[in-house]
């Protein structure tokens, strides 16, 4: 399966939840927020207001995980990082939820995510059930967390603090146990935190 058959898939899935809700959703794929010029959001979720107007539901961005070399686990753990800084940067922008969703093979969350290296104290926070609270400025030393802000820096505003929360696990077993499983977080920037601004990325960048 390829993410492009994935993101069709959150199509139906948002088409679903918002059937249940009795909410009227214009689903958009590929969009890029306003003041963004980075790569965009797999999928958009708006609703109509007064006067035809469009207002923003919520973002979800998506990963497909099914590798299982070590050689690249560290470039799989960056992505998945900025796919959370990007959706904290979004949450302002939102009335109701900012996602990352994950889909992985057991094989390869386990090479990405089990490492005792540098990234050890960002994938604690990945992989803890319940919330947890990124603080960029005590990360910087991680990989994942400065190439992601690296990445992002110039195109995306970059929070110095945002949560993220498991909301669900979704398993997918065969007979020999669990084959794969979808993660789903929630991600905010409490109200109190900043975006970066250009020195203090120069800095957090050094």
């Amino acid at each position: 399966m390829g993410e492009i058959t994935l993101r069709d898939s959150l199509i139906v899935a948002a088409a679903t939840a918002g059937a249940q809700m009795n909410q009227a959703w214009v689903h958009k794929r590929e969009v890029i927020p306003a003041g963004w010029i980075d790569s965009a959001v797999d999928l958009v979720v708006h609703r109509i207001g007064h006067k035809n107007v469009l207002h923003v539901v919520g973002g979800v961005e998506l990963k497909w995980w099914r590798h299982q070399d070590k050689s690249n686990a560290s470039n799989r753990r960056r992505d998945l990082v900025r796919d959370f800084v990007r959706a904290a940067a979004l949450y302002p922008q939102v009335e109701d939820f900012s996602f990352v969703a994950l889909l992985s093979t057991e094989v390869s969350w386990a090479t990405t995510t089990t490492t005792t290296g540098a990234d050890a104290s960002a994938m604690t926070l990945l992989t803890a059930n319940g919330t947890s609270k990124w603080n960029l400025q005590s990360l910087r030393s991680s990989p994942a967390v400065k190439g992601a802000v690296r990445s992002l820096n110039g195109k995306v505003p970059v929070p110095n603090i945002f949560h993220s929360k498991l909301l669900s696990t979704l398993e997918l077993h065969l007979a020999s146990g669990r084959s794969a499983f979808a993660r789903v977080w929630l991600i905010t920037k409490p109200q109190k935190t900043h975006f970066f601004d250009a020195n203090e990325l120069h800095d957090f960048l050094q």
